[in-house]
């Protein structure tokens, strides 16, 4: 098929109208480009890291430069490529939580594979960070830190700095989101009211696994998260495609699927009945850019959503830990995940062409005059419902 020659249009009404509306031409003197991708375990299963199939076994064989091979280039054009690490960096497997079914660790060597991969910035707020405990998560935030490469976790945020501009980036799970969200929430706001950044990011890890739809946890957080100052959220933990939402011209995306990742030695496949047979997998994967948009005295004047669907692996159903990009026919299926868990989006898919891969390009969204945050009494942001803990993968 040559590049450009299929366009495949996914139409929901609800939206179509305030998307054809918020659509334009970016006009601003400043943009920073940001990349988003799934799930990234840049290590093995603790039982199973000696084994010939692990991701271990492949850094051995391939070499660091093999994981993110195929978006590498993409990657160092942008401004900062920005991941979920799911997993420990440590050279000891002291405090190893044997209770836990699956335990991810990699050497602090591992850092490299991130750098040959030209990643900038880890969230560290998931499940598999404390996999060995707090000497696990200080290992892998000091490897992190060693090897250039920010991290954010709870209150720890990072700054992304370029030109004068400074973007905030959030990293949050479930478990934080219960006990320091409002915390969280009311920074965000203070930071931007006071002018200390420009625009601001916000990973959250939560969804039910390999269910081919959002909770109602991911959309009350994507919520308050926007009202409370986010410009774009991104959700990880489902380990397959979820769908997205525009709010107040600000992107959700409540999952990506995986990418690198060395926790699964095999693709998942899981039948969901309920959703008339659908079978989502752990195959598809969707890598986001976001390009922010700025006027000459740093106000941020809106953003740009392109989205490239690729596959995690090109020996399904062996995982061999280096996702690709996948012409237009192989993204129909891709993008129809997300198209199922998103009602209220118009998509529209071309092919690249300069490589012939697929992309879906968004509709420019305006900033508009301002979002609105629900603030209660004390200044803080209004908190979301509250939900009662429960045990994640």
């Amino acid at each position: 098929m040559k590049p450009g020659s299929k366009t495949i249009r996914r139409l929901a009404a609800a939206v179509f109208a305030a998307v054809c509306l918020a659509s334009g031409s970016a006009y601003a003197d400043r943009v920073i480009t940001l990349t988003f991708t799934g799930d990234c375990t840049i290590g093995s299963e603790e039982a199973r890291r000696t084994q010939e199939d692990s991701l271990h076994a492949y850094a051995e064989k391939y070499g660091y430069d093999y994981f993110f091979a195929n978006f590498r280039e993409m990657f160092e054009a942008d401004d900062a490529t920005i991941i979920n690490l799911e997993g420990v960096f440590s050279d000891s497997a002291n405090g190893e939580k044997t209770s836990k079914r699956y335990r991810f660790r990699g050497p602090v060597d591992f850092t490299g594979i991130l750098k040959a991969g030209s990643v900038e910035v880890a969230g560290l707020a998931n499940n598999h960070t404390s996999d060995f405990g707090a000497r696990g998560m200080e290992s892998t935030q000091k490897a992190l830190e060693d090897a250039g490469i920010g991290w954010a976790r709870g209150m720890d945020y990072h700054i992304l700095e370029k030109d004068g501009i400074r973007i905030a980036v959030f990293s949050m799970d479930y478990a934080l989101s219960n006990t320091i969200g409002d915390r969280m929430r009311k920074k965000m706001a203070d930071m931007e009211t006071a002018g200390e950044v420009n625009a601001t990011v916000v990973l959250f890890h939560n969804g039910n696994e390999y269910d081919p739809k959002h909770n109602s946890v991911q959309e009350s957080r994507g919520k308050a998260f926007v009202e409370a100052g986010a410009d774009v959220v991104v959700m990880h933990h489902s380990h397959v495609v979820q769908g997205m939402r525009i709010l107040d011209n600000r992107s959700i995306f409540y999952s990506l699927g995986n990418f690198v990742f060395g926790g699964n030695r095999e693709i998942k496949s899981v039948l969901y009945p309920r959703d008339g047979g659908r079978e989502p997998t752990s195959l598809y994967c969707l890598v986001v850019q976001a390009k922010l948009y700025f006027d000459d005295d740093g106000n941020y004047t809106g953003q740009q959503m392109i989205l490239y669907p690729g596959y995690t692996s090109s020996e399904a159903p062996v995982n061999n830990y280096q996702p690709l990009r996948i012409p237009a026919e192989q993204a129909e299926a891709v993008l129809d995940a997300m198209a199922y868990d998103t009602p209220d989006t118009i998509m529209s898919v071309v092919g690249d062409d300069e490589t012939g891969y697929a992309r879906l390009v968004m509709p420019y969204l305006p900033s508009g005059t301002g979002k609105a945050v629900k603030r209660n009494t004390d200044g803080s942001p209004e908190a979301p419902k509250a939900y009662p803990d429960r045990n994640n993968r």
